[in-house]
């Protein structure tokens, strides 16, 4: 088994598959944590709060899982499949900032 890659390249592999498979809308994403696989088995996921047409959401994202918002009904409304329709921004949990086109 090969160890994953840096939390830096699964939070951003993260960030363009929930722009590109979930939200194409999505402004920015911005990671409040490091990532972590939550028991034996469980796919990497993360914790984030991500911009959608200036709203933000608070979202457990991972590049193997769909989206869960957290906050009950607080889930941005859905987009129809289109292809990205502009800069990406994204904040690590590390403070980097990275704009994704």
């Amino acid at each position: 088994m090969s160890p994953d890659p840096s939390n830096k390249e699964l939070q951003r592999e993260t960030a363009v598959v929930y722009r590109n498979e979930w939200q194409p809308v999505v402004e920015k994403i911005r990671f409040t944590q490091e990532g972590d696989r939550p028991g034996f088995g469980a796919s990497w996921s993360v914790n984030a709060v991500a911009t959608v047409l200036g709203v933000e959401y608070q979202v457990i994202i991972g590049p193997d899982i769909g989206p869960a918002y957290v906050g009950g009904s607080d889930v941005p409304p859905e987009s129809p499949p289109t292809t990205p329709s502009g800069p990406l921004t994204v904040i690590y949990s590390d403070g980097t900032t990275e704009v994704i086109e």
